[in-house]
């Protein structure tokens, strides 16, 4: 139901990983602004737990059982292994991931906004909470 795009061994011998939902979609970060503490930039499960009043955290969580926000550095991960989601994604006819559009991460600056991840520059800033900008699911394996 999605694109690995992140593969590790955890300390449990194991293969672990991330993958990126096969669509996207267009949000808001939160309607009114908050904050919720979603501090985390390692960690979108968490962030997107700890989200109010988000049309981008509604979106994803719609996708089904363990999909959330992806963290910003979760987003640094996507970026650099777009080129392998998007010859997948072509592939099997599947939305590819925007070259030129900011995606929101779960990531929060402050009350009134929260890290996006430029995946034209393939850098991260702030953007206002009530803003649109790109969605995109994340769960992890």
């Amino acid at each position: 139901d999605g694109i690995i795009f992140y593969l590790y061994t955890g300390s449990d011998g194991q293969q672990h990983g991330l993958v990126v939902s096969k669509t996207e979609t267009t949000a808001q970060w939160q309607s009114t602004a908050s904050l919720v503490n979603a501090n985390r930039t390692e960690d979108g499960s968490y962030n997107t737990g700890v989200m109010t009043n988000s049309p981008a955290k509604t979106w994803v969580t719609a996708l089904g059982a363990g999909w959330y926000l992806p963290s910003v550095d979760e987003l640094g991960l996507l970026w650099h292994n777009r080129y392998h989601v998007n010859k997948t994604a072509r592939s099997i006819g599947s939305t590819l991931l925007s070259s030129i559009a900011s995606y929101w991460s779960s990531t929060e600056y402050s009350a009134t906004s929260a890290f996006n991840f430029d995946f034209y520059y393939g850098l991260a800033s702030n953007g206002g909470k009530a803003s649109t900008y790109s969605v995109r699911g994340v769960r992890a394996f």
